[in-house]
């Protein structure tokens, strides 16, 4: 039977983006800015930002960033959804009206991959998001402020990967593990960057390991953080938390779905210190979802 151990390590190993991947997301890439090269939209430059850049990104690959810098700065006069609409307007008839929509920052592009595991090597969707550059950052539209909000995808990489330098390289796998988890039970916490913001400050100090004592750490920590503001790390755009603002009911139901993750932690430790491992490794299981394998 497969040890703990092994079990987490192969559940990290399946985290990682693979070469195929990388090559499908990059010529996706390449042909949806042809696309917008086509259009009249005046482009400057595109690129893989968010999640994917910062190599936190769980599998399968949904909702991969790409961001579209923009020149025709006559927009930033005009509400955030008519540059969102731009965009869909140009998309839409290539990859079908039904699979392209206006987010609340971005346009939504689906690709109609069929999962049969979560162990496809393609990408499931791209999130395009239409930005100007904006002295050392960009201004990116937001439909639900109606208004144009600042970001820095640099700052936010730079962050994680100091993180996961001061944590001996176990902090982004870590962080895919949560998110994972926050994925396969229907995003309690709707926003999966706010994970990552809030890993920032919860995860810290020296690495002790093994996973499992790190999982149950966040989790425990994280039921009554997550009740905090959590701003932008940039310090540039509004808060990260702002999905729970005016919206308790979210709030509570992400401390719902932290305080069961904890105690699903808490049984398969001690599972495995009663030397029930095949047990203990099932928990897991259900904790994650197929990408934590068993055997």
């Amino acid at each position: 039977m497969i040890s703990i151990s092994d079990a987490f390590g192969k559940f990290r190993r399946n985290l990682e983006i693979t070469p195929t991947e990388s090559v499908q997301a990059s010529r996706r890439q390449q042909r949806m800015r042809e696309h917008l090269d086509d259009s009249d939209l005046d482009i400057d430059d595109t690129f893989l930002t968010g999640a994917y850049r910062r190599a936190t990104k769980t599998k399968p690959l949904a909702d991969v960033d790409i961001m579209v810098v923009l020149s025709d700065r006559t927009y930033l006069d005009k509400h955030p959804h008519e540059v969102l609409e731009a965009v869909r307007r140009i998309l839409a008839p290539i990859y079908g009206e039904d699979r392209v929509c206006c987010d609340r920052r971005a346009v939504r592009v689906d690709f109609g991959v069929k999962l049969v595991d979560d162990l496809t090597g393609d990408v499931v969707s791209f999130d395009v998001v239409p930005a100007f550059i904006e002295g050392d950052h960009y201004l990116i539209p937001d439909d639900v402020l109606a208004e144009w909000i600042h970001t820095n995808p640099k700052v936010h990489e730079d962050l994680a990967v100091q993180a996961n330098k001061g944590f001996a390289e176990q902090w982004k796998p870590l962080v895919k593990m949560i998110k994972t988890w926050n994925r396969h039970h229907d995003h309690p916490i709707e926003a999966s960057f706010l994970i990552e913001v809030m890993a920032l400050e919860i995860i810290d100090g020296d690495w002790v390991g093994p996973y499992p004592r790190e999982l149950r750490q966040f989790f425990a920590t994280a039921v009554n953080a997550i009740a905090k503001s959590w701003p932008d790390p940039a310090h540039l755009g509004p808060d990260v938390s702002d999905m729970f603002d005016g919206h308790p009911e979210k709030l509570r139901a992400a401390q719902t779905a932290l305080r069961s993750a904890e105690a699903a932690c808490t049984e398969a430790l001690r599972l495995e210190r009663a030397g029930r491992i095949g047990d203990a490794l099932a928990q897991w299981q259900i904790l994650f979802g197929p990408l934590f394998i068993k055997s």
